[in-house]
C-alpha cells in the first residue's frame, strides 16, 4: 500500500502529538515513585476509566476478533466475553478494597496481606516473574499485531516495524509515565474507536448492507451462543464454551482484578472515583467497543472469502475499502490502539520491578527521584527484551489461549486470600508452581487434549495443592491479620475473628446480588446492541430490557449505600 501524502500526514501529526504529551507532563512525573506510576493519585474516575478500555484493546484486539468470528462465528467471541463476569467481581468484590488498601501496584498487597520469610520471597519473585516473563508476552503479543498491520498495510519487515512502532511509545512512556500514558490512552482511544467505527461502515457497504451479510454468511457464524452440533451437550463446541464462561473468568491470574486495573484504581481520587472507574470500563469495554470489529469481521467473510490467514483480512480491508485521508486515520488508529496498551504495560513492568523488588531488596531508602530514575531504566531495558521475544511469536489467538491456561491456577487463591484469613503467603507459591508445572505437561505431553481438558487439569491440580500447602503451612501471624482487616475492611465471616468491631461494609450476599445485577447489565448491552445492529430487532430489545432492569436496582442499591455511609 502506498501512503498518500495527507496519509502521512495524519500519522506523523499523531506521533507528535503522543510525544509531544510525554515532553509536557515529564515534569509531573518526575517528582516521586507515586507520580511517575499512579499520577500522584489524583485521577478522577472518567479518566482512570477510559484508560482501562484503552489500554485493555490493543491493534491486535480488532486481528484477534476477526479471526474468531471468521473460524467459528460470533459466539467464539465468549473466549472474552466471559471475562465479564471477572470485570464485574473486580468493580462489586475488590475494587473498593483496592482502593483502600493504597498500594502502588497489585504485588505489593503480598506485604500488606501475608508476614514472614515466605512473602518477602513471594513479592520478589513475583515482580520478576510478572515484569520479566508475563508482561513480555504480553507485549509481544501486541507488538506482534502491529508488525502483520505494517507488513500488510506499508509492507515493513519484522524488525522495522518491531523498532518504528514501539519507539515513540518507549520515548513518551519512559518521559512522562504514567501521566503520559492514561492522557494519551483518552485521546488514543477516542482515535482508535472512530477508525473501528468508520471501518466497520465502510466494509458492510462494500459487502451489500447487513442484510446481504446475513444472507452469505452460515446460521452458525450468527449465533451468539455456541451451536450444539452433533456432539450435543458433550461436544468439544459446547464443552468449550462451557469452560470460557465456568472456568476462564474466575481461574486466571487477574481474577481479583489485575495489575493494569488495579493501578489504575490506585491511582483515582478516591474509593467512590476508583470504583465509577472500573464500572464504566466494564460496560465501555464489552458493550460498546465489541461490535464495530465484528460487524468488520463478517463483512469480510464476504468479501475475503478465501483468505486463509484470518488475522491478517483485518488489514487488508484496511488498503482495499480505505480512500485517502481515512486510510491514514485507520492506520493512526491502529497506532492508537497499540500505543495505549504498550505504554501501560511498559510502566507496569517497571513498577512491579522498581517498588516490589529493586526498592525492597536491592537498595532500599534511596531517595524518591533515584527510583524514579532507575523505572525509566528499566522501561528500556524490559524494551529491549520484548523486541526479542516478538520475533519468535506467530500467534496472536495461541498466546491469548496460552496467558489464560497458563495463569490458570492462582486465580482461585488471589480471590479467596480477600475472604479467608488463614490464605497464607505458601499458598501462592505453591498455587504458581503447580500452575506452571501442570501447564508446561499439559502443553507438551497432553498437547492433543482440548482446551477446556487442559483448563480443567491446571485448574484441579493447583487448586488440590495450594488447599493442601495451606493447611500444612503456619498461618500469617495475628498482628499482621488484624492490620490488614483495620486497612482493608474485608465482608465475610471468614475475618470475625479479627475484626474487633470494625465496620466491614454491607455483606457479602449484598455485594454478591450487585454483581449478578452488574453483569446482566453488561451482557444485556452486549447481547441487544449487537442483535440490534444486525437487525434482529425483538431479541436485541429484551436484552436490553433486562440491562435496563439491572441498572434500575444497581442505582437504588448505590443510593442506599449512599444514605448508610452518610
Amino acid at each position: 500500500m502506498k501512503l498518500a501524502l495527507l496519509d502521512i500526514a495524519i500519522i506523523v501529526g499523531y506521533m507528535v502529538m503522543s510525544l509531544g504529551i510525554g515532553v509536557y507532563l515529564t515534569r509531573r512525573a518526575s517528582g516521586s515513585m507515586n507520580d511517575f506510576f499512579l499520577s500522584g493519585r489524583n485521577l478522577p474516575w472518567w479518566l482512570a476509566g477510559t484508560s482501562m478500555v484503552a489500554t485493555t484493546f490493543s491493534s491486535d484486539t480488532p486481528l484477534y476478533i476477526t479471526g474468531l468470528v471468521r473460524g467459528h462465528g460470533i459466539y467464539e467471541n465468549w473466549q472474552w466475553w466471559s471475562f465479564v463476569l471477572s470485570g464485574m467481581l473486580a468493580v462489586s468484590f475488590f475494587a473498593r478494597l483496592w482502593r483502600r488498601a493504597g498500594v502502588l501496584t497489585d504485588v505489593e498487597l503480598i506485604d500488606l496481606r501475608y508476614s514472614g520469610r515466605a512473602a518477602s520471597f513471594l513479592r520478589g519473585f513475583k515482580a520478576v516473574y510478572l515484569s520479566c516473563i508475563i508482561h513480555t508476552i504480553i507485549k509481544a503479543q501486541v507488538i506482534l499485531a502491529m508488525a502483520k498491520i505494517l507488513d500488510v498495510t506499508v509492507g515493513w519487515g519484522k524488525w522495522e516495524s518491531i523498532v518504528i512502532s514501539s519507539l515513540i511509545t518507549i520515548i513518551y512512556s519512559v518521559m512522562s509515565g504514567f501521566w503520559g500514558v492514561v492522557v494519551t490512552d483518552f485521546l488514543q482511544f477516542i482515535i482508535a474507536m472512530v477508525g473501528a467505527v468508520v471501518l466497520a461502515v465502510i466494509a458492510v457497504d462494500a459487502a451489500g448492507g447487513i442484510e446481504a451479510i446475513k444472507a452469505s454468511v452460515t446460521p452458525e457464524t450468527l449465533n451468539f451462543f455456541p451451536p450444539l452440533g452433533d456432539g450435543g451437550f458433550l461436544g468439544a463446541t459446547f464443552l468449550t464454551f462451557l469452560g470460557y464462561i465456568g472456568l476462564s473468568w474466575w481461574s486466571k491470574y487477574s481474577s481479583d482484578g489485575g495489575g493494569v486495573i488495579v493501578q489504575r484504581i490506585s491511582s483515582c481520587r478516591s474509593e467512590a472515583e476508583g470504583y465509577a472507574g472500573a464500572f464504566f470500563f466494564n460496560v465501555a469495554n464489552y458493550g460498546i467497543r465489541t461490535w464495530p470489529w465484528i460487524i468488520a469481521a463478517l463483512a469480510s467473510i464476504v468479501l475475503y472469502p478465501n483468505i486463509a490467514d484470518h488475522e491478517a483480512v483485518y488489514p487488508m480491508m484496511v488498503v482495499d475499502l480505505m480512500p485517502v485521508g481515512l486510510a491514514g486515520l485507520m492506520i493512526a488508529s491502529f497506532f492508537a490502539a497499540f500505543m495505549s496498551t504498550l505504554s501501560t504495560y511498559l510502566n507496569l513492568s517497571s513498577a512491579y520491578f522498581v517498588n516490589d523488588f529493586y526498592r525492597p531488596y536491592v537498595r532500599p531508602e534511596r531517595d524518591e527521584r533515584h527510583y524514579v530514575f532507575i523505572a525509566r531504566v528499566m522501561t528500556v531495558v524490559l524494551s529491549i527484551l520484548t523486541a526479542f521475544v516478538t520475533f519468535h511469536v506467530t500467534s496472536i489467538i495461541g498466546v491469548f489461549k496460552f496467558l489464560v491456561a497458563f495463569g490458570s491456577g492462582t486465580g482461585l487463591v488471589y480471590i479467596v486470600r480477600w475472604f479467608w484469613w488463614r490464605v497464607n503467603a505458601w499458598s501462592e507459591i505453591s498455587a504458581m508452581v503447580a500452575s506452571t508445572v501442570t501447564s508446561i505437561v499439559a502443553y507438551t505431553v497432553l498437547a492433543d487434549i482440548p482446551y477446556y481438558g487442559k483448563l480443567s487439569l491446571i485448574i484441579s491440580v493447583s487448586t488440590v495443592v495450594w488447599l493442601a500447602v495451606t493447611f500444612l503451612t503456619p498461618p500469617v501471624e495475628e498482628e499482621k491479620l488484624r492490620e490488614f482487616v483495620r486497612r482493608v475492611r474485608p465482608e465475610g465471616p471468614g475475618w470475625s475473628r479479627f475484626s474487633d468491631g470494625i465496620e466491614r461494609g454491607s455483606g457479602l450476599w449484598g455485594t454478591f446480588v450487585e454483581w449478578i445485577a452488574g453483569c446482566v447489565l453488561v451482557f444485556g448491552i452486549t447481547i441487544g446492541l449487537g442483535k440490534v445492529l444486525l437487525g434482529f430487532w425483538g431479541v436485541g430489545v429484551l436484552w436490553l430490557l433486562s440491562s435496563a432492569v439491572a441498572g434500575v436496582h444497581l442505582l437504588k442499591r448505590f443510593r442506599r449505600l449512599r444514605v448508610q455511609a452518610s
